[in-house]
């Protein structure tokens, strides 16, 4: 999962804004789908190349602190933060590191598809810890979603009698997506920092994580391996960053909380093709069924927050 300002939370949807899928540009849409599109070949990518999570990490994080160091110095963007927000942009680029890690990982152990599904699950994980840390109260809806959420993972579980690496895989996964839901709340502590700010100090200091495991990293890869990579931190990274930012914010936030969610989908259709990756029942119904209740909490927590 590449949005890598990772601020993604519950939107505020307007909703007296009946018309506004016609009111907004087709080619922002265009753009948006395009940048879920790129988001959306990493599972299968990192599958098919069969390169290690420390190696993938380091190449993607280079070619995107870089792109983004690169663009911040040449439009002379001011770096002036106070050192509690460099403690908080530290913070913040350690979790996505170990989130990155861990979803790497779990491409490797399972299918590219049950990783991709796993990793959605982060919209339930963030309801929860909004509970912990925010102390916010579950509503029944909230308890029905979560409900939901749980039956999804269980029907998408592989069965631990075929094969107990693709189980394990999957949970990993969404060990994944609970530390992907984390990115917002710590977001949310820095949010006056500029965000390609935020992004540059994310992808610097997650760089400086996996750069501790330099000596565990493979670099004498084949030619397809390299194109591979060059793949995911250009198209995957750069490009699906500054596309999804662009879209996000200039498109109304209950297009682009369904837009977004187009990533899951769109990895089981590029899974089945490229790696194909079976398409059984249980799974589409099981990934239906973690999206539906991410977008039921999504709704229903902006139609709360109107009144």
């Amino acid at each position: 999962m590449t949005n890598s300002n990772c601020s993604t939370r519950h939107p505020k949807i307007n909703l007296n804004a009946g018309n506004a899928i016609g009111n907004v540009s087709l080619s922002l849409i265009l753009i948006a789908f395009a940048a879920i599109l790129m988001m959306s070949i990493v599972p299968v990518l990192i599958k098919s190349i069969q390169v290690n999570e420390i190696t993938i990490g380091l190449v993607r994080l280079a070619i995107a602190t870089f792109g983004i160091g690169g663009y911040l110095l040449i439009s002379r963007t001011p770096l002036k933060i106070s050192r509690e927000q460099l403690t908080w942009l530290l913070l913040l680029g350690v979790v996505f590191a170990v989130h990155w890690y861990l979803y790497f990982l779990s491409i490797r152990l399972t299918d590219a598809s049950l990783a991709a599904i796993g990793v959605s699950t982060f919209g339930i994980h963030l309801l929860l810890l909004s509970v912990f840390i925010k102390k916010e109260k579950l509503s029944l809806i909230d308890f029905i979603a979560v409900g939901i959420c749980l039956v999804g993972i269980l029907l998408a579980s592989p069965s631990a009698s075929l094969t107990e690496q693709k189980l394990q895989g999957f949970y990993v996964s969404i060990g994944s997506g609970l530390l992907y839901a984390c990115l917002p709340l710590i977001n949310q502590k820095i949010s006056s920092i500029p965000t390609n700010i935020r992004a540059f100090g994310q992808f610097g200091f997650a760089l400086l994580c996996f750069s501790f495991f330099i000596p565990i990293a493979d670099f004498e890869l084949s030619g397809e391996s390299w194109k591979g990579l060059w793949v995911l931190g250009i198209v995957s990274t750069l490009f699906a960053h500054t596309l999804w930012i662009k879209a996000s914010t200039e498109l109304s936030s209950n297009i682009t909380a369904v837009i977004y969610y187009g990533y899951v989908p769109i990895s089981l259709l590029l899974s089945y093709f490229f790696l194909g990756e079976p398409l059984t029942s249980n799974k589409l119904l099981g990934a239906a069924l973690i999206i539906g209740a991410n977008i039921i909490v999504i709704l229903f927590h902006n139609k709360r927050n109107k009144h």
